[in-house]
């Protein structure tokens, strides 16, 4: 009996002591995270931007110069400053590196910067469309300022056409199309300057002068424009082969062009007479139509009425003398040929356009014929230069 109440005494203080362990545990608790340190002193105007009290707090103190050094990395690098937003930022090695976020709030649409969130406008975008050089950027890059204008002319190849898939024969400076380029040698040849590059697609032709070698001179070269790209011209007219032709003066490559427009017949004739070393002729019919050609010799011009419908129809005769300032006379086959053994100009008015030297260039306009064996100058008919051009002098024979 003894023993049993040894036994239970014994269990009841186990069980108190166990009660009491029990009673006097305390419950365990999360660890407390330390508090923000914020040790720079905001400013006024940095209490209004929110972002900037949050960046400058940090869990671990910061040196008032690391705190500094935060605040100006933040002004320096926050794209958003200047258009009043500022987006949440956050930092890594204590504010040394930068991260801003909600950059799409704020897009570009052609020039235009313009605010999602707000809603605003908050830039307009100076774009200098006159200057060659202009880059656009972000992503005005990739778009047209304005329609092609030649988006319908290239249907055969794509609408928006670039070199016709050749970049490397092809140039396309202004974007629009490739150049049709020719090039006039000295004895009056007129080719492609490349033959291959698909240019003959272009709105209008380039004619370029050579030098004596036959390398093109890039500046300054004829222009004359198109209706459709597949028209022809008369820079492209001379270009084409036509053989040879076989007179008083034997066989002779013959190279000719006709056409209505004689602003653009005599704008040929100055260029190619003043940078080749050979004549060149113009005819004018009374119809309206006239021809412009060469034998490619520096003393003969070959006859173009017969282009333009034959001697009944020829209105005026034009001439280019490189170095013979007066008309020319010389015999062939017992025959006199040349300036003064021509028709009688009281019918066909014929004039010689005088270049001098090759370093000349001056271009003095003369009136010759049967009884005017000396060329003299046009001044009773008036000075052409002072008209600017021989199309000015000349158009008084134009067709109306």
């Amino acid at each position: 009996m003894k023993r049993s109440l040894q036994i239970t005494l014994l269990v009841l203080v186990t069980i108190g002591i166990n009660g009491t362990f029990a009673q006097n545990k305390k419950p365990s608790r999360t660890k407390a995270e330390k508090p923000y340190v914020n040790p720079v002193k905001l400013t006024k105007e940095e209490r209004t931007k929110p972002y900037m009290g949050e960046v400058l707090k940090s869990h671990d103190p910061l040196t008032p110069e690391e705190a500094e050094r935060r605040r100006k990395n933040i002004e320096a690098g926050n794209p958003f400053k200047k258009y009043g937003y500022y987006p949440k930022v956050a930092t890594l090695s204590k504010g040394k590196y930068l991260e801003f976020h909600d950059m799409d709030s704020i897009v570009s649409i052609g020039s235009i910067r313009y605010n999602k969130k707000t809603k605003d406008i908050v830039e307009f975008r100076e774009i200098d469309l006159s200057d060659p050089d202009a880059q656009p950027y972000l992503d005005t890059a990739g778009r047209w300022f304005s329609p092609d204008p030649l988006s319908e002319e290239f249907s055969n190849w794509s609408p928006y056409n670039f070199v016709f898939n050749n970049p490397i024969s092809n140039v396309d400076p202004d974007g629009r199309a490739p150049l049709t380029d020719f090039k006039l040698l000295r004895d009056g040849t007129v080719t492609r300057v490349d033959p291959n590059d698909g240019s003959e697609k272009r709105s209008d032709d380039r004619l370029f002068t050579t030098d004596n070698k036959g390398n093109v001179n890039n500046n300054n070269p004829l222009v004359l424009n198109k209706t459709n790209p597949t028209d022809n011209t008369i820079i492209s007219d001379l270009s084409k082969d036509r053989g040879t032709t076989t007179d008083i003066y034997g066989p002779k490559k013959l190279n000719f062009a006709t056409s209505g427009n004689l602003q653009n017949i005599f704008s040929v004739f100055e260029f190619a007479a003043q940078n080749s070393f050979v004549e060149w002729g113009v005819s004018i019919g009374y119809d309206g139509n006239n021809a412009i050609g060469t034998y490619h010799d520096p003393l003969l011009t070959p006859n173009l009425s017969d282009k333009i419908g034959g001697d009944s129809n020829l209105f005026v005769d034009i001439h280019s003398h490189r170095n013979t300032r007066g008309p020319s006379d010389f015999t062939v086959a017992g025959q006199k040929l040349g300036d003064k053994n021509s028709p009688d100009s009281s019918r066909i008015p014929r004039f010689i356009y005088y270049l001098g030297s090759p370093s000349e260039n001056e271009g003095t306009l003369y009136k010759y014929g049967v009884g005017t064996m000396t060329p003299r100058k046009i001044d009773n008919y008036g000075d052409y230069k002072k008209k600017g051009s021989l199309y000015q002098y000349f158009r008084r024979y134009e067709k109306r």
